[in-house]
């Protein structure tokens, strides 16, 4: 990272006359079953694949390939110097013994460049007539910064700084992707494109060349894939940048880490001009980018091969192989979005509170009081329910529809799930005679106990924004910013028929959600 400025069947022999007709039915109808559903063909292959594929890449690999990288005889591995270069003809006689094709057809592997520097780029043909013209691409720089200079160093100028982090690391991950989607040729529907970037240390030259003089079209990159440090994972989160930078492109990363790989992700929304993604971004094409933190060894000669989690780096490794291969399969290629407006408009997750339902009741009540056994108002609030039915302020709630406002479960939760026409015991200063006011409570009854967000950049997935107290969804220890994909079994697409569906759905149920990457079942039980 720079600093920035299938079996044969067996014909049937009793009729020869019925056999080419037989055959006929066959052939239409295996026509037929690969023609129906694009994710029929997915799922037929990809889980023996995926699986096949995450378990190919090893930890002993990984440490062979940053042990040489960021060894010593490498001296830093400084773009254009003789360490450098062992670098990149290390890195083109991996893709020549794994076959990958050279992504600069007569020319090669090696783009040269501004004297001395090489971008190295293979390709993996896609296998569909049309999609094969489009490309998913897969980058990491392979340089480091040598010796260090009073610019981009952090101490230690003149030793040399091996980078096993920045970013042999990185370089090591892609190996192992490549080597693993080089056993599925046949499979990917889009053709794969693997560079390895060169003087990203010097301000992100290799990127900057590749999309000034691009060996594919642009218009034609699905999306763009980047390895940035990807060697101290330890026990934190993978964090990936880029999620917002195209719709649904989050849902899409934790449905690819369900599979294998399970990893925590902390998806940060920042999009900042210090690596190879920026200049995809620039140009509207959409990118993650795996990182796993800069730590205090960053451009530094104590950035060494045995301070690295390999274990972490193989994790980072088979996601990034699912994603690719996912990439590759799908019809319709990532939508960009511009994600910095939402940095600009200083609104981190661009996510928008559900606020066109009014409050059912529309009261507040002392909190210090009700913890005590009594529920007392401290507000009614104008054009509500309780405004209407008569309430006032200093009004104690004995009852609702027979039983105590000061349940378990908590006053919020009753009014939530109750039915439309509830009716309440009021206490009343000065009154010796409790008051039995009717209410008609608005909207329907919401079982779930949530206030949600709706986020512009994944748009058929429910953000918990709120949880009422002691609700079911608060018993079933639901989260604030936990993600809701499904709601008994049934995928939401938007707010109002995820609405819908938590106000209709019979509890108990089950809410598929994502937190911090993984998705989980959580049981949601009734509270009545």
């Amino acid at each position: 990272m720079s600093i920035p400025p299938v079996a044969n069947p067996v014909p049937c022999q009793r009729n020869q006359r019925l056999f080419p007709l037989i055959r006929l039915m066959l052939v239409c109808f295996v026509i037929s079953i690969v023609n129906t559903d694009e994710r029929l063909h997915a799922e037929t292959n990809s889980a023996a694949v995926y699986k096949a594929a995450a378990n190919s890449i090893t930890v002993d690999e990984l440490k062979s390939h940053i042990e040489f990288l960021a060894s010593d005889s490498l001296e830093g591995r400084e773009a254009g110097s003789q360490g450098g270069q062992a670098a990149g003809t290390y890195i083109r006689t991996f893709l020549q013994k794994h076959g990958i094709q050279p992504g600069m057809a007569e020319e090669g592997y090696f783009q040269e460049f501004d004297g001395g520097f090489r971008n190295i780029i293979g390709l993996i043909p896609g296998n569909d007539p049309e999609l094969k013209k489009e490309y998913v691409v897969i980058g990491a720089h392979y340089d480091h910064v040598g010796y260090g200079k009073p610019s981009n160093s952090r101490g230690g100028v003149g030793q040399i700084h091996n980078g096993a982090d920045d970013n042999a690391s990185g370089t090591a991950a892609l190996l192992e992707v490549i080597e693993a989607i080089s056993l599925h040729k046949e499979l990917p529907r889009r053709s794969i494109l693997f560079v390895f970037w060169d003087a990203e240390e010097m301000g992100l030259l290799g990127s900057r060349h590749w999309m000034n003089h691009p060996t594919v079209p642009l218009d034609k990159v699905a999306i763009y894939l980047n390895l940035d440090m990807v060697g101290r994972l330890k026990e934190k989160p993978l964090t990936l940048f880029g999620s917002r930078s195209a719709y649904g492109l989050r849902s899409s990363t934790v449905r690819s880490n369900e599979r294998e790989t399970d990893l925590k992700i902390d998806f940060d929304s920042a999009i900042r001009p210090d690596s190879d993604h920026w200049p995809f971004y620039q140009k509207g094409i959409p990118f993650l980018m795996f990182h796993t933190g800069k730590h205090e060894d960053y451009h530094r000669p104590e950035d060494d091969s045995h301070k690295i989690d390999y274990r972490g780096a193989r994790k980072s490794a088979q996601l990034l192989t699912q994603l690719t291969l996912d990439f590759a399969l799908q019809s319709e290629k990532p939508q960009f979005r511009n994600a910095n407006q939402d940095i600009l408009s200083g609104i981190d997750q661009q996510a928008r509170i559900d606020t066109s339902d009014p409050p059912r009741l529309g009261v507040a009540w002392n909190a210090d009081i009700y913890s005590q056994g009594k529920l007392v108002l401290t507000q009614v609030m104008a054009n509500t329910p309780a405004k209407k039915a008569g309430l006032k302020v200093g009004d104690e709630i004995v009852e609702i529809d027979g039983k105590s406002p000061i349940a378990e479960q908590g006053f919020g939760a009753l009014i939530q799930n109750s039915d439309n026409q509830i009716v309440l015991q009021v206490r009343r200063k000065e009154q010796d005679e409790l008051l039995e006011l009717p209410v008609t409570l608005s909207g329907k009854p919401v079982k779930l106990g949530i206030q949600w967000q709706t986020d512009e950049a994944d748009p058929s997935v429910i953000v918990v924004s709120d949880i009422i107290e002691s609700s079911p969804a608060a018993l079933a220890k639901l989260k604030i910013n936990d993600r809701i994909y499904e709601i008994a079994g049934k995928q939401v697409r938007n707010s109002d028929e995820f609405r819908k569906l938590a106000s209709t759905q019979k509890l108990p149920f089950s809410l598929l959600v994502e937190r911090e990457g993984r998705l989980q079942k959580i049981e949601v039980q009734s509270i009545r």
